[in-house]
C-alpha cells in the first residue's frame, strides 16, 4: 500500500502551493475531494473481495448476494468516473482563470 506516500504528496503539494501563492482554497478542495474518491475505491477493493470469497465458497446463497454486490461496485465506478471528471474540470477551471473551479462549464460534484 501507499497510503502513507500519498498522505506525504499531498501534504507536500498543499504546502508548495501556499508558498507559491496559489489559493490554498483550491488545494484543500482537490485534496478533500480525491479523498471522496478513495473512500469510494476502498469501497470498491471490498466489496470486489466479498464477491470473490462468495464466488469460492460455492454455495448457493453466497453467489446470490453478489449480484447486488457487483450492482453496487458497478455504482461506485460510475461515481468514480463522475467525480474524476469533475476533478478534472475544476481543476482545469482553477488554473485558467476560473473562480474556485466553477467556471468552464461545472458547477461541482454531481448528485448520483
Amino acid at each position: 500500500m501507499k497510503r502513507n506516500g500519498e498522505t506525504k504528496r499531498r501534504r507536500n503539494v498543499a504546502e508548495d502551493a501556499g508558498q507559491g501563492g496559489e489559493d490554498p482554497a483550491m488545494w484543500e478542495n482537490l485534496d478533500r475531494n480525491f479523498r471522496q474518491v478513495q473512500s469510494v475505491l476502498d469501497r470498491n477493493r471490498s466489496l470486489i473481495q466479498q464477491v470473490n470469497d462468495n464466488h469460492q465458497s460455492r454455495m448457493a446463497d453466497n453467489m446470490s448476494k453478489n449480484v447486488a454486490l457487483i450492482q453496487e461496485l458497478n455504482g461506485n465506478i460510475t461515481k468514480v468516473v463522475s467525480m474524476y471528471s469533475d476533478l478534472n474540470t475544476n481543476f482545469s477551471s482553477a488554473f485558467h482563470g476560473g473562480k474556485n473551479g466553477h467556471e468552464g462549464g461545472s458547477s461541482g460534484t454531481r448528485a448520483n
